[in-house]
């Protein structure tokens, strides 16, 4: 007689429930473990994007208040959903909610806390205490980079703790070029077209980028352009420094898009310019598996992306324009070497960075 199959209640714990990479990381797990058969439902506090989704999908979701001085509150309330519903795991996808998570374990002791870490920041004296203090009772603890796992085990965990999961994409195993998008922005098919998705936040550094474009333009009579993906508070304010600065002939800032696909169809290169807290870029990982070389700062997963195994794109030090331009131009005028990088970008998203295994990797973390 065959046993039944047992099917998991996982609850996914997020404070804003949003549209970036973090909330991208958590619809692909639910979308991809619901498949499957297991019962994935959503924690949250701050409605956004993803929160709206899933709703619409039939997912359950349940919002609950993390603000403040509430954890205790928050903890209590989380235990009786979970009872309520027979969650099994607790996945966690911040600090604040992973203790929220494991406190709900003195109202709950049945559940398992499971916590990724999606940033790559040095934490102060109080959470590096607080690390060491709850983190032994998490179940399983998860990096999606190497560096964001040195950084855990700097900031108080365990460094036999930390199990080392990249983020993934769906590998698409060809490249699409298609200049429809650039064109339909007046962009001429000889101008050489560069892209970065990023919000318009200190730590993305879109300053630093706007002056390596600078820079470049003063070491090439080539005709570029570079598109901007994104919204954010200094929009505003970086639409100014373009404008200051002579280069908003060369930077067109698109706003929030929902047509990334077709933006880097168009592009010939990829760029990150971040200057901290980027773990996993699923932007750069969207980039690669449309076929686009890269060029990036020295920050978070950025050299496991372009650099570690399988080279497809340079990687350069947050705050060196020189050097950034020079390895744009570099790729600009050797048409070879980008091709290779272009191939090596595909390969490498279909042997490290396949989604549905990076996936049942983490579902096996549960367990």
């Amino acid at each position: 007689m065959k046993s039944e199959v047992h099917f998991l209640n996982i609850l996914y714990l997020i404070n804003f429930a949003g549209k970036a990479g973090t909330e991208k990381y958590v619809s692909n797990l639910m979308h991809i473990l619901s498949a499957r058969g297991e019962n994935c439902h959503l924690a949250y506090n701050i409605p956004g994007q993803l929160s709206e989704t899933l709703e619409s999908e039939g997912f359950p979701c349940f919002r609950l208040d993390m603000s403040g001085k509430n954890a205790l509150g928050a903890a209590k309330a989380l235990a009786a959903y979970c009872r309520e519903n027979s969650i099994e795991v607790i996945h966690a996808q911040y600090p604040r909610e992973n203790i929220i998570a494991l406190l709900s374990k003195l109202f709950y002791r049945r559940v398992k806390v499971v916590y990724t870490s999606h940033l790559t920041i040095y934490q102060n004296a109080k959470w590096k205490i607080l690390n060491r203090i709850f983190t032994p009772f998490n179940h399983r603890m998860i990096a999606v980079c190497r560096q964001g796992a040195e950084i855990m085990a700097s900031n108080g965990v365990k460094k036999d703790r930390i199990q080392i999961i990249y983020n993934g994409v769906t590998p698409s195993g060809r490249r699409v070029y298609d200049r429809s998008f650039a064109r339909s922005f007046g962009v001429p098919d000889d101008t050489f077209v560069m892209s970065i998705m990023a919000r318009y936040a200190p730590e993305k550094g879109l300053a630093f980028l706007l002056a390596s474009l600078a820079k470049l333009r003063r070491k090439t009579d080539r005709p570029f352009v570079c598109f901007i993906a994104g919204d954010g508070e200094q929009f505003d304010e970086f639409a100014v420094m373009c404008q200051n600065s002579g280069m908003n002939d060369r930077v067109v800032q698109l706003g929030f898009r929902t047509d990334s696909a077709e933006m880097l169809k168009s592009t010939d290169l990829y760029l990150n310019s971040s200057s901290k807290n980027e773990a996993m870029s699923f932007a750069i990982l969207e980039a690669m598996n449309a076929g686009v070389p890269l060029v990036v700062t020295d920050v978070g997963g950025n050299r496991d992306l372009a650099e570690t195994h399988t080279v497809c794109g340079r990687v350069l030090p947050f705050g060196d324009s020189d050097g950034f331009s020079d390895a744009i131009l570099e790729l600009m005028e050797n048409k070879a070497l980008l091709k290779e990088y272009s191939d090596s970008a595909l390969r490498k998203v279909q042997e490290e960075f396949d989604l549905e295994k990076l996936a049942l990797d983490v579902f096996n973390a549960y367990n």
